[in-house]
């Protein structure tokens, strides 16, 4: 008995910060993906190498009445999203184990279950849903549809710092910025579609978070945008990875020519993906 189910991660998010009165993110799914594989066994022992999967999984089990299944279950995980970098990899994981559990037990797929076992683990993104989602990824009890995900490309700068989402959220000193005045902005921009707004969005939101993780290399990747023809910054508020943002694929050849690097991060091309199935 075993059952494997495929998610992708995120681009850091587009948007974060205070609105509502309340703690929100909104973020995009990306071509990066984790493979879960559940499966029956005697004695499982890979499942100890994914603390926060394995809690998550007894949690579910208990609530379906399933506590004993437990007991013989384990799960493999094959990644390609950088991990403590801030491209959710932790939520692409969680989420994939528990479309990997619905197939395994032929339950129906619940958003409130996932929201509710997923935060109890951690904070949690918002790729977990369907759309573009302002969510409140600490305590779930907030999310708003906005529309439809939007294709873009970015040529992401991953640093050398692995960050711990539960332990730099339990940590950190500073509060987010204030995002009220973004919101309608940001529902205009996914509304007409509008990728050169949700960047511009998405920019503002790095330049007022950055003093809660600083970014060194800021004032360097808005050279790079403006040497490139980039549209704005996308990137991490609890990680290490900053993007420009790219419209068409196109405007990706330009970056090629100038031989950039920048000292301490790799680099390389991403693409967002418009359908995030559950």
């Amino acid at each position: 008995m075993q059952a494997v189910q495929c998610y992708p991660g995120s681009l850091g998010e587009i948007i974060q910060g205070k609105a509502y009165g309340k703690e929100l993110l909104l973020s995009c799914p990306v071509n990066l993906f984790t493979r879960v594989m559940v499966f029956e066994c005697i004695l499982p022992v890979y499942r100890n190498k994914y603390p926060k999967c394995k809690k998550f999984m007894k949690n579910t089990l208990e609530s379906w009445g399933y506590r004993l299944n437990f007991d013989h279950l384990d799960i493999k995980i094959k990644s390609d999203i950088p991990i403590g970098k801030g491209f959710a990899s932790s939520t692409a994981d969680i989420t994939a184990l528990y479309l990997s559990l619905l197939k395994l037990f032929n339950r129906e797929y619940d958003q409130h279950e996932l929201i509710r076992n997923a935060i109890d683990i951690e904070p949690t993104d918002s790729i977990i849903f369907p759309k573009m989602t302002l969510f409140d990824y600490k305590n779930g009890n907030f999310n708003e549809t906005l529309g439809n995900y939007l294709e873009f490309y970015v040529l992401a700068f991953e640093g050398q710092r692995v960050i711990d989402t539960v332990e730099f959220n339990k940590n950190v000193q500073s509060d987010l910025a204030n995002i009220d005045d973004l919101i309608p902005n940001l529902k205009q921009a996914i509304k007409e579609g509008s990728i050169q707004q949700l960047a511009d969005i998405s920019t503002e939101s790095i330049f007022r978070n950055q003093y809660r993780l600083n970014y060194n290399i800021l004032p360097i990747i808005k050279e790079i945008q403006n040497k490139t023809g980039g549209i704005g910054i996308i990137g991490a508020h609890s990680g290490d990875f900053l993007g420009i943002i790219y419209s068409e694929n196109i405007m990706m050849k330009s970056v090629f020519d100038y031989n950039i690097s920048v000292p301490g991060y790799k680099s390389y091309v991403l693409k967002t993906i418009v359908n995030c199935k559950q």
